[in-house]
């Protein structure tokens, strides 16, 4: 389409607009006859991000002040002429970032503006003099003024600059010589090793769209290939099989150079994920697939599986990952973010980590603290002394370039790299594969720390909350995805869904990238979520019900109660409309075995099965009741939970003072990171609702009886909830409805327990944790807001009640209060984040025995 476009002539100065658009721009030139021999450069910045195509073959990412040329030749004859695209995005490297530089509310001061646009001669003598400098006088600024090697550096600097004349070339070789001699001094044997890796670190989506990552992507890589043509030392990882998939379907030139690269060995595939996920909210099974559908597409393309799993940027680690990626033949895990911690520091960068089942993986952290490195000296050198496993270990290993929004590595910093290699006084620097640097680190004698369950990171608690919306998607898509699997399994003819279980599947994982299942994404990100997600749950749906036509034989004359769950059931249910086979009362009580099914007969019930609603009995404070045979729960006028007596063993689990289902208006201003952050001094100011608006009984039973309670949240936010009891269960449930419009709000929702525990247990992937209810330590306090999936739980041994969910993730235990996260209203990145209407459920369930 480019290529068929109708060009006009443009300027310096020219502004592309509007935001999020792209321009392509025609590019004619010509190399001077007088430049033959020369090395020539095409050079552009337009305050923006951009590509360069020639011969319809993307050649180069550009970014504006990080990647602004690329070689047009390295030997001109003279006189040669060429066109090239430059393909216009209008966003920066990430994204738009500073919307108080709108005019008029669409118009951007810099944003698309054309600051340079030409072909250059360049001199390669002046580049690596410049190098040799900057290298050394670095070294000089960085290393340690008891260091031999500082003075060394910096009378080699000195040196230098008292030889070389910039505007007289004659003088540079004595300059380079003098720096060169501190550059030739070689290390001993004991020194520290470094392998440096460059990458990328494209988000998948974040502060920018979908479709655009997608072209970030054949930037990033088209750099690559052509930093690896220069450069054939230089290694770059590029992890996400969705990313290479995108590259692979849309950009085939662009890949089959890749591969080329792939196989001398510059460009690595490695991670064995569909995305980079976020790892404390998908469920076990949506993590499994992400290895699955991952590391099918690495052994499918580039012929084996990653044996390490690559996660720079993923805000914690669950206990039950080491397990996980065992099961996916991933020996080793590197992560970067979880240096990021608020307030403790993790005592080691190598070591053994040790999930729930005793599985291990050797673990490492690169100790720079960053995966955005520039390859400067100081941060080669704060490497070393960073890191906490001398005793241990002499291997470490370095993340560098331009990352987040892609673009990685710059040829500055691989000229820094080249000059580092093996200099005396600072640590031994080479480009290596995360494999072979994890085989170094294998193959030394020692014996590596285990660090055992959850690698909590101590900071972004507020994505367990934030986007309630894309949460309670990802909960429900998991839970259809299990029970069509389930249903098609156990009755497939021989059409089993494969390929459209394996689209719908690639689309939730997709959707659980590290910044988009968190919540922490602009809008736009969010509009394609959701469209996506209707997509899933509209299908998934349309399968299930083939599924139950399967199990019917067509005919609609058999009523069945089905359960896909691993247990025998029994439950108050309303029958489908129009039911034939069911009394016309509803709800009714039905049951089926384990993950079978029942012709559906429903009956009476029994009197001791009843349930009744009602006011509380004359001469107690007013207010209302729901109970059974089980249990008795009892709400003020305000709509608190006042009392819930269990029958089975006479206990009062409400602490005569407290309340139950009490909501709580925290003001939520993190110090960084909106969308991310939750910091603990939020406590400090709190607003418990109002008193409910109003109360009434909305069932009074003999299956099911429920309260309707109406609060006011603020001059325009509201929450209905139904408080509904069946005679079947001690289970208490809340089913709310809410209408959030507020700013920096954190609404929880908390009930105090009789109860005394030192620790509460949490649902994770495949199991459960265990936290600490109390803040003895700083490692504990940290821990003041955790992720938990379907439910929590404060047990004695002998007793405890649950706190449960249908699409909720953030928990806080502190003594015998428990509190669910409900809604967050951030301002940043997206400031709509929350506001509208809302369904979820929450429930109480008190037990007798253990958890």
């Amino acid at each position: 389409e480019a290529l068929q476009g109708a060009y006009r002539p443009i300027d310096i100065g020219h502004s592309f607009g509007p935001p999020w658009s792209t321009h392509w721009v025609k590019v004619e030139f010509e190399i001077p006859g007088r430049w033959r021999g020369g090395e020539v450069h095409f050079r552009w910045d337009s305050s923006s991000e951009a590509a360069i195509w020639r011969d319809g073959v993307v050649l180069r990412g550009l970014s504006t002040g990080k990647h602004t040329s690329e070689i047009l030749t390295a030997k001109a004859e003279g006189g040669e002429r060429g066109v090239l695209y430059v393909e216009v995005a209008c966003n920066e490297l990430l994204g738009i970032l500073d919307p108080g530089r709108i005019i008029d509310g669409e118009v951007y001061r810099e944003l698309g503006r054309l600051k340079l646009a030409e072909i250059a001669l360049f001199d390669r003598a002046a580049w690596d003099l410049l190098w040799d400098f900057v290298v050394v006088a670095e070294a000089a600024a960085a290393l340690r003024p008891e260091d031999p090697r500082a003075g060394q550096a910096l009378r080699a600097a000195d040196e230098f600059v008292n030889l070389c004349d910039p505007e007289d070339p004659s003088t540079w070789p004595q300059a380079r010589r003098a720096v060169e001699s501190f550059l030739r001094e070689r290390n001993g044997t004991g020194r520290h090793n470094i392998s440096a890796v460059g990458h990328a670190h494209l988000d998948t989506a974040w502060l920018w769209p979908l479709a655009e990552t997608k072209r970030k992507c054949t930037r990033s890589l088209a750099t690559a290939v052509s930093l690896a043509e220069r450069y054939p030392w230089y290694r770059f990882v590029w992890s996400q099989a969705q990313q290479w998939e995108w590259v692979r379907k849309e950009y085939p030139e662009l890949y089959a150079r890749v591969r080329e690269k792939i196989e001398s060995g510059s460009i690595l595939p490695l991670g064995g994920t569909w995305v980079e996920p976020d790892l404390n909210l998908p469920s076990g099974e949506s993590l499994v697939r992400q290895f699955l559908y991952g590391q099918r597409f690495f052994e499918k393309e580039f012929g084996s599986v990653s044996p390490v799993f690559w996660i720079p940027d993923s805000f914690g680690f669950p206990a039950q990952l080491p397990q996980i990626v065992r099961g996916a033949e991933v020996r080793c895990f590197l992560t970067q973010k979880i240096s990021w911690s608020q307030f403790n520091s993790l005592p080691h960068h190598t070591f053994l980590w040790e999930g729930l089942d005793g599985s291990r993986v050797l673990t490492h952290f690169p100790p720079a603290d960053t995966y955005n490195g520039t390859c400067e000296v100081k941060e080669i050198l704060y490497s070393v002394s960073n890191y906490k496993d001398h005793d241990r270990s002499r291997e470490s290993l370095y993340v560098f370039g331009f990352g987040d929004g892609g673009g990685g590595p710059t040829e500055e910093m691989l000229e820094r790299l080249a000059r580092m290699k093996d200099v005396d006084g600072l640590p031994a620097v080479e480009c290596r594969s995360p494999v072979e640097f994890f085989r170094r680190l294998e193959a030394e004698p020692h014996d590596l720390p285990v660090w055992v369950g959850e690698l909590y990171l101590e900071l972004h608690r507020g994505t367990y909350t934030t986007h309630a919306e894309v949460k309670k998607y990802n909960r429900k898509s998991e839970l259809l995805l299990r029970d069509v699997e389930l249903l098609w399994t156990v009755l497939d003819r021989g059409a089993y869904p494969k390929e459209e279980l394996e689209r719908i599947w690639k689309l939730v994982l997709l959707n659980q990238f590290h910044d988009i299942l968190p919540g922490s994404s602009i809008k736009e990100v969010y509009e394609d979520t959701h469209r996506q997600y209707e997509d899933v749950l509209s299908s998934l749906s349309g399968l299930r019900e083939k599924a139950l036509e399967k199990a019917t034989d067509g005919k609609g004359d058999r009523l069945l109660v089905i359960n896909t769950l691993s247990f025998a059931r029994r439950e108050v249910v309303d029958p489908p409309p129009g039911s034939s086979e069911v009394s016309a009362v509803s709800p009714v009580i039905v049951s089926a075995p384990p993950m079978g099914y029942s012709r559906a007969e429903p009956r009476e019930p029994k009197e001791d099965e009843w349930v009744r609603a009602g006011k509380a009995e004359e001469g107690q404070e007013e207010g209302f009741f729901l109970e059974n045979g089980l249990v008795r729960a009892e709400f003020d006028r305000a709509g608190r939970l006042k009392s819930l007596f269990d029958k089975r063993v006479e206990r009062e689990l409400v602490p005569s003072s407290a309340r139950g289902n009490n909501l709580v208006l925290f003001d939520d201003e993190p110090a960084d990171y909106d969308a991310w952050d939750v910091d603990i001094f939020h406590f400090e100011k709190r607003k418990e609702a109002p008193p409910a608006l109003s109360i009434e009984i909305e069932e009074r039973g003999p299956l099911r009886a429920s309260l309707r309670i109406r609060f006011e949240l603020g001059p325009r936010s509201r929450l209905e909830t139904v408080v509904r009891l069946t005679a079947l269960s001690a289970r208490l449930d809340f089913l709310c409805h809410a209408v959030w419009h507020e700013t920096r709000k954190f609404l929880k929702v908390e009930f105090p327990w009789s109860i005394r525990s030192l620790k509460a247990a949490y649902e994770i992937q495949f199991g459960y944790i265990e936290r600490p209810t109390h803040w003895n330590t700083s490692w504990d306090m940290a821990k003041f807001e955790v992720c938990g999936h379907r439910w929590a739980d404060l047990s004695e041994p002998d007793y405890g009640v649950a706190l449960l969910n249908d699409s909720k993730y953030g928990y806080g235990v502190h003594g015998n209060v428990m509190r669910l996260s409900l809604l967050r209203s951030p301002l940043a990145p997206d400031p709509e984040a929350d506001r509208g209407e809302h369904d979820f459920t929450y429930a109480v369930f008190p037990h007798p025995g253990s958890l």
